[in-house]
Formats: C-alpha cells, structure tokens, sequence
C-alpha cells in the first residue's frame, strides 16, 4: 500500500514490502484519508508522468503500504483526491460545487498532472471572469419569469454595465446601489423603481418611462433622457453634472439639492418641479418651461436662460443666484 509521509523537501515516502506485479485489468482498491475508492491499474498509470504512476508502475521502485483489509494507503484528502481519478478515467476535470477548485489543484500539483493543473487553473480563470462580467439583457429575462408577480425583483448591488434593457418592463425593481454605465434604458418602463445611489453615468433613459422613480444619491453623468417622463418622480439628492437632458419631461419633479452643473436641459418641461437649492450652474436650459417651478436658492451661474418660461415660479428670481 501506499503511504504518503512528509520530509525534507515534502516529499513522498512509500514504506513497506513489495508487491506483486499489477497488470492491465488489475483492480485495485485506495485508502484515501479512510475513504475506500477501487479503481483499475490502467486508471492509475494512464498519466504516465505523474507521481500517481510512477508509485503503481511495475517497474519503480515505490514500496506500497496497505491497511489490514489490503487496500493502499494514501495520505490524502479524499474529497480533493477522487476528481484526480475522475479525471484519469474520463480526461475532463468535473468539479461538484461543494468542492474548492483550489485543493482539487494543489492535489493536481503535488502528483504531478501537469496538463490536468493547467485545466484546473483555466477552469478558476473563466469562474472568476463570470463573476466580475455586468449581467445581460437574458440574464434580467430570466429573473423575471422567475419572480412571481407580487414579489419585488431586487438587484441590489449588481453589474448592469453595457446591458441592452431597452423597451423591456422594469417596474417597481430595485436597482439600488447597482452599477448601470452605459446602459440603455431606453423606452423601457421604470415606473416605481429604485434606483438610489446607483452609478449610471452614460446610461441611456431616452423615451422611458421613470413616474416615480426613486434616484436618491445616483449619478447620471453625461445621461442621455431625451424625452424621458420622470413626471411625480423623486430624484432628491442625486446628481445629473453634465448630464444629456434634452427634451425630458420632469413636470411635478422633486428636484431639490439636484447637481444638475452644466447639464443639457434644452426643451425639457420642468413646469411645477421643486428646485430648491438645485445646481444648474453652466447648465442649457434654452427652452425650457418652468412654469409654477420653485427656484429658491437655486445657483443658476452662467446658465443659459434663452427662451425659458419663468411664468408663475413660485420663487422671485432675485431670490435665486444667476449672476
């Protein structure tokens, strides 16, 4: 049998008497860690570089160790040592998700498989990429066929960066503190979503529909909303610095304390929002209707007020800052 010990340098030392020859079709049975495993000779001679090998080859002089029913002994982790056998007999690595990779590996290299070390690396590589890769357009599908109707879908915290979501349904989701660069929105329904503290810079909300939606805390720098209905929607204290706003419907908006600094707002309908305390400084707001809006303390520096309706604000606009 074989028992595995450790000295100088870790290396394995096989005690005990000799064996009689194995031969193709010989089974044989393994004490690994206690665990009882039966496997053929050919199995574990198949790599014929390994350590595994070279301690069964006819030919070496390997001394084997059995326990008092016969089987070979082997000083190892059963659990990280039987996909080695798995491996011998089929030539692909298949790992149960209770098992870590890493001492299925550190087995690999100890005996000596070096293509099987490689796989299990790769294998560990791709693991990590589909972790840090951004979810997709199918991965949100699924999601939601999976949720029943009268649960809130959560994405707390993901990865949305670069997704197609455009025209799909998205209503009432929360998207807190989730990251959505770059992605497009457009024409989808966010009635009632949360997207608080959420990173949306160069997201695209063109045409969506956003009643009240929540954005505590988001950033949306250089957003495109064109025609984007956020209309009753809370957007309170997020910023929007420099963000594209053309033609976006914020009728009835809370808007105060809003960094919306040199944002293009041309067009957009801003009628009865509250921008209290609101930065749109640098910001283009030729255009824009803000009828009925608030505009206490709201900094307006070196924005660009050509054409804009201030009929019936509900602050004077000497109360405001735009010099």
């Amino acid at each position: 049998g074989i028992n595995a010990e450790y000295g100088d340098g870790d290396d394995l030392r096989l005690r005990s008497s000799t064996s009689d020859a194995f031969h193709e079709n010989s089974w044989i049975t393994l004490n690994v860690g206690g665990h009882i495993v039966q496997t053929t000779w050919r199995t574990l001679t198949k790599e014929k570089d390994t350590m595994l090998a070279r301690m069964f080859d006819n030919e070496s002089n390997w001394k084997n160790r059995t326990d008092s029913n016969g089987a070979y002994l082997i000083d190892r982790s059963p659990k990280h040592f039987l996909p080695l056998l798995d491996y011998l007999r089929n030539g692909e690595i298949v790992l149960d998700k209770d098992i870590n990779p890493q001492g299925v590996l550190l087995e690999a290299k100890f005996f000596g498989f070096t293509e099987l070390t490689e796989k299990i690396e790769e294998l560990m590589q791709a693991s990590e990429r589909k972790v840090l890769e951004p979810l997709t357009r199918d991965d949100v599908i699924k999601a939601l066929m999976a949720t029943p109707s009268n649960y809130i879908l959560r994405f707390r915290g993901l990865d949305f960066s670069g997704a197609d979501l455009s025209n799909m349904d998205l209503r009432h989701i929360n998207f807190s503190h989730s990251k959505l660069v770059g992605t497009d929105l457009s024409r989808s329904d966010v009635y009632g979503a949360t997207f608080d503290k959420a990173d949306m810079r160069g997201s695209k909300f063109d045409e969506a529909h956003a009643a009240g939606v929540s954005m505590e805390g988001a950033v949306l720098d250089h957003a495109s909303m064109v025609r984007c209905n956020f209309e009753d929607s809370k957007l309170r204290p997020s910023s929007l610095l420099g963000a594209q706003m053309k033609n976006v419907n914020l009728e009835n908006s809370n808007l105060a304390g809003v960094n919306m600094r040199v944002a293009n707002l041309r067009g957009s309908c801003l009628k009865n929002s509250s921008l209290k305390g609101a930065c749109l400084a640098g910001a283009d707001l030729e255009g824009c209707d803000l009828n009925g809006a608030e505009l206490y303390n709201t900094n307006l520096r070196g924005a660009n007020l050509a054409n804009v309706n201030f009929e019936f604000i509900t602050t004077a606009l000497h109360m405001t800052n735009v010099t």
